[in-house]
């Protein structure tokens, strides 16, 4: 989170005052309840410069990423949100949720100031699996994000992140007489402790180390100072190409410059011989103001990958201001004549959106519009991967323009500078006298990756996505260069619409025309087989979300049991796919989840009876019948 001067002080004052009047009307509240934003207009994703498969909140200002972390299948995106409006006040945490880090669904806000006492700025998270802090109360491990400024304060989920509330009343478990602000948390292994690190003014910038045996109680080890270090700062550990026998530590700030180093014995980082000066991640417009700002890798997750989206600042439309770039891997490599560099290429999920390819082979381009392979191509959102062999190249440079109309113009290009081997202005020199571009088109971003991740370019671009505006032109200038292989890929759209309408069905879900209903206990929120009553506890609405409700609750599969038997419960609303049912045309309730069907066990229509997931297989035991509106 950046200084935003006199504005971001006005703004403080006024949420400080605000939460004053809160306190005194009612006090702290712990948990987090309904907000008033919920739900935003609905929204097809269709807009002007949205973007097709890159995240951006529903609604209201984006802007850091938060604590992105993996849970039990599931990714989380925190981010900081003002709901309000389409610029910066008043901080949220904002929060979306992917199994697959490419299909992002909305989630409701986690953190909200009034409910959350603390400043909710920017922060990391941790999935506390062994329960350390001795905060777990069920089946889900307790999820801790770290916020606040001037010191760290710690919100928690018991719940799988559906809400959160504040430890030890929002109380700081690091207090510090400086500004500071921006903590993430990390795992050491070499000393079996967590890290963290946060960004500190103290005299100037400074990124201040702590370490934990139980993610409570913290003890300052040490700092790095370093002038070019500003605010939201990340430590991940890479392996030297590939070789998890010898792992660095790299710490980066928000701007994505980066030195490699190792930890001491006190767990502070020191960077190597060579690192007095950074790296750039990206050299992009890596500012509050430009297109690709504080970045964070994933924690906790499933694999070995290190896995980083930034906040792409330059993307706005009517409803929405800003966006996550695509998730990228990094990996740390040795370039000749350079030394270590990390490297950003995207995820292999990116798989999940792509058309069938084109390819080509053995092309000879040049400026002719002849030897352009896309003519009569029209694209809107797609990828292009090209290997160039500069044997024999007498082109000065190359590339391709993207989204070109008839007349000659075009809403951007990619273009490597042959003579002065730069791709950007950013030195790339070629790898076996070859040089490779991969380019992401969306209808607002931007993302070219050269030489396998070498240079990253991150860039915000309003694409026009008319007819007119589609063509693609592969391009040499002042001679000819040939391409050794070229592939194109439309990429689909990642988004499902937001639901908006009426809703489907009210009333009562009646199991197989007999007398027997689908009834929530009470007293248990268990759900069961009952005989039908017409009481409101068996008066169910099928919302045009797809969520089975009664009241503010919702049919729901408990995410630690996604096996067949699973037995149902209704929990508070909160948008998870767990909570999200299909209906076919077969009158069987689908769990978009699990992909397991709403079951009666054995037939057993027994008053009490609980109710199941099971595979989807048919049958009278999975068929329910409810009036449609």
């Amino acid at each position: 989170m950046r200084s935003f001067a006199v504005k971001r002080l006005t703004a403080l004052l006024s949420a400080v005052a605000i939460l004053a009047a809160i306190s005194a009307i009612s006090g702290p509240t712990a948990q987090a309840a309904p907000y008033p934003e919920y739900p935003y207009d609905a929204t097809d994703y269709n807009e002007p410069f949205r973007g097709q498969f890159h995240f951006s909140s529903q609604g209201g200002w984006m802007n850091d990423v938060n604590a992105p972390l993996y849970y039990n299948g599931t990714y989380h995106l925190f981010y900081q949100h003002n709901p309000h409006g389409l610029h910066w006040d008043t901080m949220h945490w904002g929060h979306a949720t992917s199994t697959d880090l490419v299909h992002w669904t909305q989630q409701p806000i986690a953190l909200e100031p009034g409910t959350h006492d603390a400043t909710l700025f920017s922060g990391g998270g941790w999935v506390d699996t062994n329960n350390v802090t001795g905060l777990k109360t069920g089946a889900d491990a307790p999820i801790l994000l770290f916020t606040n400024t001037n010191g760290v304060s710690i919100a928690y989920s018991t719940d799988g992140a559906r809400t959160f509330r504040m430890y030890n009343g929002g109380a700081k478990v690091i207090s510090t007489p400086f500004e500071s602000r921006d903590p993430k948390v990390f795992w050491d292994d070499a000393r079996k402790r967590w890290g963290m690190v946060f960004w500190g003014n103290e005299g100037g910038n400074v990124a201040k180390f702590y370490s934990s045996a139980n993610l409570l109680d913290w003890t300052h080890g040490g700092e790095f100072r370093a002038d070019w270090l500003f605010e939201c700062p990340d430590l991940y550990q890479l392996p030297v190409d590939g070789n998890t026998a010898n792992p660095k530590w790299v710490l980066q700030d928000a701007s994505g410059e980066y030195v490699v180093g190792a930890l001491d014995s006190a767990g502070v980082f020191v960077p190597d011989a060579g690192w007095s000066l950074p790296q750039r991640l990206d050299v992009g417009r890596t500012s509050f103001d430009g297109t690709a700002y504080a970045g964070l890798t994933f924690t906790n997750l499933p694999d070995d990958r290190v896995i980083q989206m930034f906040w792409q600042p330059g993307n706005k439309g009517a409803t929405w201001t800003g966006n996550a770039s695509f998730p990228a891997r990094l990996a740390l490599r040795t370039f000749a004549g350079e030394g270590l560099r990390v490297t950003r290429d995207p995820v292999h999920e990116i798989s999940s959106i792509r058309q069938p390819a084109q390819t080509w082979s053995n092309l000879t381009i040049s400026n002719d519009i002849a030897t352009n392979p896309f003519n009569g191509i029209a694209a809107d959102t797609y990828e292009i991967e090209a290997t160039y062999d500069l044997t024999g190249a007498t082109a000065t440079d190359f590339g391709f323009e993207l989204h070109r109309r008839d007349d000659g113009t075009r809403d951007a290009a990619i273009g490597y500078d042959r003579i002065r081997q730069t791709l950007a202005d950013a030195a790339m020199p070629p790898i076996d006298n070859r040089v490779r571009l991969r380019i992401l088109v969306d209808r607002g971003q931007l993302e070219t990756f050269g030489n396998d991740g070498r240079i990253s370019v991150t860039d915000n671009v309003d694409f026009d996505s008319s007819s007119r505006s589609l063509g693609i032109r592969a391009y040499a200038n002042n001679g000819t260069v040939r391409i050794e292989s070229l592939t194109f890929r439309r990429l689909s759209k990642a988004w499902a619409s937001a639901p908006s309408g009426p809703d489907q069905a009210v009333g009562a879900i009646n199991w197989n025309g007999t007398g027997k209903c689908v009834d929530r206990d009470n007293a248990t929120a268990a759900v069961q087989i009952w005989d039908c009553r017409n009481e409101s506890n068996q008066r169910w609405t099928f919302t045009a979300a797809g969520k089975l409700r009664i009241g503010n609750e919702c049919l729901d599969q408990p995410a630690e049991t996604i096996g067949n038997g699973a037995r149902l419960t209704t929990h508070p609303c909160w948008g998870g796919d767990n909570q999200r049912w299909i209906r076919t045309g077969t009158n069987q309730y689908q769990n978009a989840w699990s992909k397991r069907c709403l079951d009666l066990a054995e037939g057993d229509a027994t008053n009490g009876r609980r109710l199941q997931v099971w595979d989807c297989v048919g049958g009278p035991n999975q068929t329910w019948n409810m009036p449609t509106t």
